[in-house]
């Protein structure tokens, strides 16, 4: 279907099948915006890495046409690879320094066609539920961009799908984001500083429910 329609037009539709099973299975998701939202706006969104599900998580429910970049290896899942592949996902191969590159630097162009991009700073998901130190490539893709980031901290989701298996658990999950870092300071920072500050914020965000 995806073929035929572009994805932000097929968005709405797009979100509806990814909520659906959610709610069948009991995972119920609460969604927290900063005051004064810019539904328009240009961001890179900074989630913490937590499960298999993140990325269609996301993709549902923050309030506005993302493309995230995603593990390479999911492009060869069933179904989900061409899925994400249609919708503009980017894939990011973080076994290669040139191939991650080449993709935060896909993920800057996008950003200057006024798509916002969502990145895990992390780089990788969590094995025991706390966030990870934070890698330096995403942070070089804002300054370069210079667009606002938006911390978002998930909460709730590791006990609904830790790393190392496929199962979905019931549960309950805050998806929260946090105010903007706006560009100025972006611009302003140091990328260690621009990091810290970001990894500081995405933590505030973070609850244990």
């Amino acid at each position: 279907m995806m073929s035929f329609i572009p994805p932000k037009k097929f968005r709405p539709v797009f979100t509806i099948l990814l909520k659906i099973p959610l709610k069948f299975m009991f995972i119920w998701v609460k969604v927290e915006l900063p005051h004064g939202f810019d539904y328009k706006g240009r961001y890179i969104f900074m989630p913490n890495h937590v499960s298999l599900i993140d990325s269609p998580l996301m993709a549902a429910y923050i309030p506005q046409f993302i493309n995230a970049l995603e593990a390479k290896e999911h492009f060869s899942w069933p179904i989900y690879g061409k899925l994400v592949a249609q919708w503009g996902n980017i894939p990011i191969d973080r076994k290669s320094i040139r191939a991650s590159f080449n993709s935060i630097k896909e993920a800057g162009q996008r950003v200057n066609e006024s798509n916002s991009i969502i990145v895990f700073p992390e780089g990788g998901r969590t094995s025991n539920g706390e966030l990870m130190r934070f890698k330096k490539m995403p942070f070089h893709l804002a300054k370069e961009a210079e667009v606002a980031i938006i911390p978002v901290g998930v909460s709730g989701i590791f006990s609904v799908n830790p790393k190392g298996t496929w199962l979905l658990r019931p549960g309950k999950v805050l998806l929260k984001l946090g105010a903007p870092i706006p560009v100025e300071r972006v611009k302003s920072l140091s990328t260690e500083e621009l990091m810290e500050e970001t990894r500081a914020k995405v933590l505030d965000l973070i609850e244990y429910i």
